[in-house]
């Protein structure tokens, strides 16, 4: 996607984390919201970011603020010279309305298979405010293998400033307290779009574990062996389990996204990519369940259960003055209904509206993209029928995200959309909603910002 400068409002990490939009009264930053990189806000950055992550913890920081982490690929030579780096930015508080300081993804050590670094790619990052905490991971490489780099770091020393000094960071170990490398595999092997969450609860089998899954692959395989791995770190010191394969026989499984629920069982949505007649390809969206045993033991996982045999998925999509890449990307949720035994899983995906259209190719342009929705209220056994999330939209809607806000029971699909341009370019940030105890979407309305 293209490099941008990245630039939030509250209100709209509020919609997007599931979060009360309570933050955004205090901002004081609206309407162009808060940039994270110390490069300067102008119309037109020398570099910018992409594939970016941001989590909060509600008025942790400074004077009632929120305390907030983003990270991302920053086109900066601040470590590689010539190479986009995976950064991370911390806001502390709203005064400049611009990250307090920022630097490079640490390296980290492993005892067994020594000394690992950052690669590009997707870092993603998440708040703990169970344990007052944030988590980054991002793919990570040594001379010899990759893996999932987790590091964490407590809201009380992103506040120090000492260890954590404003601007950008010339030592950025000070801010993160402890760093573990997961999903390691050998260096003929690829692994790629790391995805995390944290067990919320306090006691119980896997209380506060850390929760990492991953695509891995072979070198030039052709894509046959392409899987699902997850691993499952303690809290504290991120002392992590061997990796579990949860997708199945699925050859390849790719874009996986893992949730905890409620009661600590573990979720996880992917994609697995079938070719048919070596002409065409499909995407069998799955949903795999699993549960704790306890970090550093493995969770156990149930065969997958499919979603969707998706015919017609989104692939790529023109957006915002150029293509943006799109391969279905899979999110879900769970929510804890009010009986507090049911779970209702929402699951998402992005689908080509065209009925004739057939993916030949990855790279192909679907020429009308929408986020779909399907739903399931047993635990993922059984699914609803999957129906747009903006029925009769015109443009593009695609690159679907979920959230959870566990404080009502609401959830939050925001998505990309260039249905306001009239060149169908442009693109918004939209959103919609399922109300508390409700399977139906609601509504849909635009962000306050539409700069991308």
């Amino acid at each position: 996607m293209k490099a941008r400068t990245i630039v939030f409002t509250l209100l709209m990490l509020a919609g997007m984390l599931g979060l009360p939009a309570l933050a955004s009264a205090r901002s004081g930053c609206d309407p162009n919201g808060h940039q994270f990189d110390l490069e300067g806000l102008v119309d037109a950055p020398l570099f910018g970011q992409a594939d970016e992550s941001v989590a909060l913890l509600l008025a942790r920081g400074g004077d009632g603020a929120d305390l907030v982490l983003g990270a991302g690929l920053d086109g900066r030579p601040l470590d590689f010279v010539g190479y986009p780096n995976p950064l991370y930015y911390v806001e502390r508080d709203n005064t400049n309305c611009v990250a307090d300081f920022e630097g490079g993804v640490p390296g980290i050590t492993d005892g067994i298979f020594g000394s690992f670094v950052p690669l590009q790619g997707y870092p993603q990052v998440i708040a703990d405010p169970a344990h007052d905490a944030f988590f980054l991971a991002a793919v990570f490489a040594s001379d010899t293998n990759f893996a999932v780099g987790i590091i964490k770091s407590t809201a009380a020393n992103f506040l120090n400033t000492t260890n954590c000094p404003n601007g950008t960071q010339q030592n950025p170990a000070l801010c993160w307290t402890v760093g573990s490398v997961t999903n390691i595999v050998t260096e003929n092997t690829f692994v790629g779009n790391p995805t995390i969450a944290v067990d919320q609860r306090t006691k119980g089998t896997g209380a506060g574990d850390v929760y990492n899954t991953t695509s891995w692959s072979y070198e030039n395989n052709q894509g046959e062996e392409a899987q699902i791995i997850l691993a499952a770190c303690t809290n504290a010191e991120l002392n992590c389990s061997s990796s579990v394969i949860v997708s199945g026989s699925d050859t390849y499984a790719v874009l996986p996204s893992v949730q905890v629920r409620a009661d600590g069982g573990i979720t996880v949505s992917y994609a697995n990519l079938v070719i048919r007649n070596y002409e065409y390809f499909e995407y069998e969206m799955k949903f795999v369940n699993c549960k704790p045993q306890g970090a550093p033991n493995p969770p156990t996982c149930s065969a997958p259960v499919l979603v969707r045999n998706e015919k017609h998925p989104g692939v790529v999509t023109p957006g915002d003055e150029l293509v943006s890449t799109d391969v279905a990307f899979p999110r879900h949720v769970d929510r804890l209904e009010a009986d507090h035994k049911t779970v209702t899983t929402f699951y998402i995906y992005d689908q080509c509206a065209v009925p004739t259209y057939t993916a030949r190719e990855v790279g192909q342009t679907c020429s009308k993209t929408q986020v779909a929705m399907a739903y399931s209220t047993d635990g993922g056994n059984t699914w609803s029928s999957v129906v747009p999330v903006s029925p009769n939209t015109p443009g593009q809607q695609f690159l679907g995200n979920v959230a959870l806000d566990e404080s009502t029971g609401t959830v939050n699909i925001a998505y990309y959309s260039s249905q306001n341009d009239p060149l169908k370019l442009r693109t918004q940030i939209f959103l919609a909603q399922v109300l508390p105890g409700q399977t139906c979407l609601l509504y849909t309305s635009p962000s306050p910002r539409d700069r991308q």
